[in-house]
């Protein structure tokens, strides 16, 4: 799966490239190295630390979330990790990426809660 036009064009607007995003819950920071047709490619301080290569956060799992959250107008953390849901990996991530985009609001960090209007 790719990211579609429309979804993907909204990260490049919007997400700092090479700029550090920080977890709502945590504060630890995510650095997006490249937003690309199959995902976005992001460095922790571990993988930084460790000298290995950005990890993608898949296409088909922004998509999800971004459905989720436009649709229903609300998405939580919780939600995202759920196994018998969701369950997208680097959720934290993902909530700290949406929370960048217009139309996003963070309506709490315990648990992290994002709501969404046009």
């Amino acid at each position: 799966m790719s990211l579609d036009d429309g979804l993907r064009q909204l990260l490049s607007d919007h997400l700092p490239l090479g700029e550090a995003i920080y977890t709502l819950g945590s504060q630890r920071p995510n650095w997006i190295i490249r937003i690309a047709p199959e995902g976005i490619y992001v460095e922790t301080e571990r993988s930084r630390g460790r000298g290995v290569d950005p990890e993608r956060v898949p296409a088909e799992m922004l998509t999800k979330a971004w459905e989720r959250l436009t649709v229903r107008g609300v998405l939580t953390n919780k939600e995202l990790v759920a196994h018998d849901d969701l369950n997208v990996k680097r959720s934290s991530f993902v909530c700290a990426a949406f929370a960048q985009l217009p139309g996003v609001a963070v309506t709490s960090t315990r648990p992290i809660t994002l709501s969404y209007e046009r």
